[in-house]
């Protein structure tokens, strides 16, 4: 089971992608949306399998790309109904 799960932009994903890997030397277990992420599958549901799956933290990206992001808001609503503790992280 992952510790937190990431939300961003794609814009941001190079940010990401070094924030995951010094979280993962760290001994955290992060999770973001590129993880075994099947190319058919609905996508928007898989994420939000990830939200739920993970620990309690969901640490969202906030970057001028991530505030507009429809499915940056959606990720967080859903995380917000599943009780997850929301960690902003402004990029």
């Amino acid at each position: 089971m992952s510790d937190v799960f990431i939300s961003y932009a794609r814009r941001d994903i190079d940010f990401v992608r070094h924030l995951f890997d010094q979280l993962t030397t760290r001994d955290r277990a992060p999770q973001a949306d590129w993880q075994d992420l099947p190319p058919t599958s609905d996508w928007l549901a898989e994420i939000y399998r990830g939200v739920e799956a993970t620990a309690d933290t969901f640490l969202f990206i906030f970057s001028l790309a991530s505030v507009t992001s429809e499915i940056c808001t959606l990720e967080i609503e859903h995380a917000v109904e599943h009780n997850k503790r929301l960690v902003p992280m402004v990029w």
